[in-house]
């Protein structure tokens, strides 16, 4: 996993629970990386695993809600960070179905190394849209959290369902999304 995720989640603790929450997380977790998470490094999933379900312990929060916490707080970071992403959309469709052929190319030419998601459209209706999400991380919880930050990014409301899990034996994720008016 890249170090930008981890720096995200570094933020997102401090910001929550304090610096020095975080710190007491880095030194309750075997962790297989000793150094700094650095943004362009690669490390490994395990260390992201580690860190979240002792985050989930301490805080008290099931992991789904942990991590939909998570991509909501992430995906203001990431349209800041990486403003051009998201410039030139004024609606959320057309910004997720330029996810897999634009997005995550770019973000595979700025981090070597870096494993993204795939994902596959169906475009039902101009107020609709049904997401297959492949990962071999399986972190769909993430997804839906990425799902209200775009939604709260541009101010439409987003109404999501799940109709397929990998976590209850489906070999995909399957999202349902209605956009608002």
């Amino acid at each position: 996993m890249k170090g930008v995720i981890f720096n995200l989640f570094e933020g997102f603790v401090s910001e929550g629970w304090g610096e020095e929450a975080y710190e007491a997380l880095l030194d309750a977790c075997p962790l297989h990386t000793q150094e700094p998470f650095v943004g362009p490094g690669t490390y490994p999933d395990a260390d992201m695993i580690a860190l979240v379900t002792k985050a989930c312990e301490r805080f008290e929060v099931t992991a789904p809600d942990a991590l939909r916490a998570f991509g909501t707080y992430c995906f203001p970071q990431l349209a800041s960070k990486f403003p051009k992403f998201v410039q030139g959309y004024d609606h959320p469709k057309a910004f997720l179905m330029s996810v897999h052929d634009i997005i995550h190319v770019e973000v595979r030419k700025l981090f070597k190394d870096a494993v993204t998601p795939s994902f596959v459209y169906q475009d039902p209706a101009p107020d609709r849209l049904v997401i297959e999400y492949r990962s071999e991380r399986k972190l769909c919880y993430l997804m839906e959290g990425l799902l209200d930050g775009v939604s709260d990014h541009f101010s439409v409301a987003i109404d999501r369902v799940q109709t397929q899990c990998v976590h209850e034996g489906a070999d995909t994720c399957v999202f349902e999304l209605r956009f608002a008016e």
